[in-house]
């Protein structure tokens, strides 16, 4: 027995008080002999034995009384085990994958598959709960009152048997007092037994089978195999384009690679290229063939493009059982180098010693140069990089193309134009310690509008010399006088991990950061809104970076020439220098155009998003496009179901229950009959 107000128990304590009572009268009792009550006392002796009865019995029940009330405000109850049918629950998933988008009996194989499901349910009675669920990459659970559900128009997400099975088994889990089954309709496509998202639905991300699924094998698991025996299906399934941003000088190429996942060959084939940047539409259309069972690639060439982001579509004019894998989605951004102001405070005619030398010739390098020098840092080269500079025509060579066009103004040669990030994205200060207030006031200005500002330190630095800077919240904090390093250089021992500024260097062999040497640095008591990307030591930061209205700054705490340290001959200047730049232009990461499958974002359909200023190109995932299938018996195998050919056949099993069962009613009976007979004792029985 069990109680739902326990602390009413302490009241049983209460029992004592008629015991008490009855002592205390008991002891109060005075005998006196008188002997004209002689033959009344044989008379009362004769009855003393009743009386005695009586009296015990009255306290008895008194203190019976007490107990049960005190029980029955602690409201007992008990456990009752009954054995039953119980309700039954009916777990109806429905594949809508993109290959359940094939042509079929009724139209499409989801459609038939919908009427698969329907028919297999059969009468549903008043005790039976059916749960409906679409799945693909995700599981998307209707409304309880679903009885046949419309089909979806689109299809474009791929086969995900494990994370159906691991929704199913929780929703079974989630039931235990049910009688739980299970029918799965489907085209048993084999790709769909591997998950993109094992490690989140599964308790050991190792297995994708039945240990690592545990789905409980005493629940009855239906298959419906809607799918075709055979199918003709031709498919780009990738698009090559290698880099997501090329300069406005160079011709859009690409390759896409087609497959024939069919028996016959394909010939004569339209592929049609379609680019779009939002006012313009470049179209090319080429015949391909491709024979069966084997791949093709395919260059794609569309000349030199108008700047802008082109959204390019890549689709196939052919019948073939699977429609959703004849069209690809890419994006490319053709754009002109970005125009970079580098503020120098000194004059032009410091040539290659003034201390925005080697800062534009570094910004000024193009991407194949970028590219070498993160190649040979991985190779372990420790030669210094060969800065390009320009051929007698003044022009970049062609095979060093430029992502940047740094431009430097000499302050002492012309002054400081308006400031505007449309003109110029970012503005990078060669020397904080020659700038002027005013000069940093229009900086601020500039900054909270959006611009970007990449700001190094050097030569001239003091309290005074930065005190512009302190009163403006360009400063990542308190800037301090620089500081010697002594025998021993500043190298830089942290980088703060998951930045994209820093992660080409996050890891040494990809080019370690601490074979820099500085013999100065400028200290700075970092504010709370500043974050530190990377640090000489716990309390000296080197890079830092934070937000001033639409823009962002970022700082160097040494300087960009060779005057704090031997940096500028290192083979980690160039590319050190260019992902900074790159990372305040959102150009590292995944830059302004990311690439998604179906699915993820809650992405339902293949199409392009623009979302937090970046396009997002959503493709259907390519491991849909192989229509290979697994025979049913291999499928439960795999993941240990029980199949049953219908839920008719299935026996009726029993589900033991436990109820709560109170008995306050009984002991309130109880209690009206004890105060009867209690009122019937006391009325009888004397003092």
């Amino acid at each position: 027995m069990s109680f739902i107000q326990t602390g009413f128990l302490l009241a049983c304590a209460a029992v004592a008080i008629p015991l008490v009572v009855h002592l205390l009268n008991r002891w109060q009792v005075r005998r006196v002999e008188l002997g004209t009550m002689r033959f009344l006392d044989e008379v009362i002796r004769g009855g003393a034995q009743r009386r005695r009865i009586r009296k015990w019995l009255l306290l008895a029940t008194r203190m019976a009384l007490v107990a049960l009330l005190a029980l029955l405000f602690a409201r007992p109850y008990l456990l009752q085990s009954t054995r039953g049918g119980g309700d039954r629950l009916r777990i109806v998933l429905v594949d809508r994958s993109a290959s359940m988008g094939m042509p079929g009996k009724q139209g499409r194989l989801v459609d038939d598959a919908v009427q698969a499901a329907t028919a297999s349910l059969g009468d549903i009675d008043d005790e039976t709960k059916v749960l409906w669920a679409w799945f693909d990459g995700q599981v998307q659970p209707l409304r309880e009152a679903s009885t046949r559900p419309s089909p979806p128009r689109v299809l474009d997400g791929h086969t995900d048997y494990v994370s159906a099975l691991a929704w199913a088994r929780d929703t079974v889990a989630a039931h235990p007092d049910s009688l739980a089954e299970v029918l799965i309709v489907t085209d048993l496509q084999r790709s769909g037994l591997a998950s993109r998202q094992t490690s989140s639905v599964l308790p050991d991300s190792s297995q994708t089978g039945a240990e690592g699924l545990g789905f409980p094998g005493d629940v009855p698991v239906q298959l419906v195999d809607v799918g075709r025996a055979a199918a003709n299906n031709l498919a780009i399934t990738q698009l090559n384009i290698g880099t997501t941003r090329i300069d406005a000088h160079r011709p859009l190429k690409f390759s896409t690679t087609l497959f024939n996942f069919g028996s016959l060959p394909y010939e004569d084939v339209p592929l049609i290229v379609s680019a779009f940047d939002g006012k313009r539409t470049v179209r090319l259309t080429k015949s391909v063939s491709v024979p069966g069972g084997q791949a093709e690639d395919i260059s794609i060439d569309l000349g030199n493009l108008q700047p802008g982001v082109w959204q390019i579509t890549v689709s196939l004019d052919v019948e073939d059982d699977l429609a959703a894998d004849n069209r690809r989605l890419t994006a490319m951004e053709v754009a002109r180098p970005i125009d970079i102001l580098v503020l120098d405070a000194g004059s032009h005619t410091a040539g290659s010693q003034s201390e925005s030398f080697y800062l534009a010739a570094a910004l000024n390098q193009g991407q194949r140069a970028f590219d070498d020098s993160l190649a040979s840092l991985t190779s372990g080269e420790s030669s210094a990089t060969t800065l390009v500079t320009t051929t007698d025509d003044g022009n970049v060579p062609a095979s060093s193309r430029r992502r940047f066009a740094a431009e430097v103004l000499y302050l002492q040669d012309h002054p400081l134009p308006r400031l505007a990030a449309e003109r110029h994205p970012l503005v990078v200060v060669s020397n904080a310690a020659q700038l002027s207030e005013r000069i940093v006031g229009e900086l601020q200005n500039y900054t909270r509008q959006g611009g970007r500002l990449l700001v190094f330190a050097g030569e001239g630095s003091s309290a005074r010399s930065l005190e512009p800077w302190n009163e403006s919240p360009l400063a990542p904090g308190t800037l301090g006088a620089p500081r010697g390093s002594g025998v021993t250089p500043f190298r830089i021992a942290t980088i703060q991990t998951g930045t994209s500024m820093l992660s080409p260097f996050e890891d040494p062999q990809h080019g370690d950061l601490s074979r820099l040497a500085f013999h100065k640095r400028l200290p700075v008591t970092v504010a709370q809104t500043t974050k530190v990307l990377a640090a000489f030591a716990p309390d000296a930061p080197a890079v830092t970076e934070h937000s001033l209205g639409h823009g962002r700054v970022a700082w160097f705490m040494s300087s960009a020439d060779a005057s704090w340290g031997n940096w500028t001959t290192s083979p980690l200047y160039l590319p050190m220098v260019q992902q900074m730049a790159a990372d305040l232009l959102n150009l590292t990461g995944e830059g302004p155009i990311r690439f998604r499958h179906v699915g993820d974002m809650q992405s339902e359909h293949a199409g392009f998003e623009p979302r937090d200023e970046a396009l997002y190109v959503v493709n259907s995932s390519a491991q849909e496009f192989d229509p290979t299938r697994i025979e049913a018996a291999e499928f439960a195998e795999h993941f240990g179901l029980s199949l049953v050919d219908s839920f008719a056949a299935t026996s009726i099993r029993q589900v033991a229950k436990q109820k709560p069962y109170e008995v306050w009613p009984w002991l309130a009976a109880i209690v009206f009959v004890l105060l009867v007979a209690e009122f019937a004792l006391a009325n009888r029985t004397s003092a």
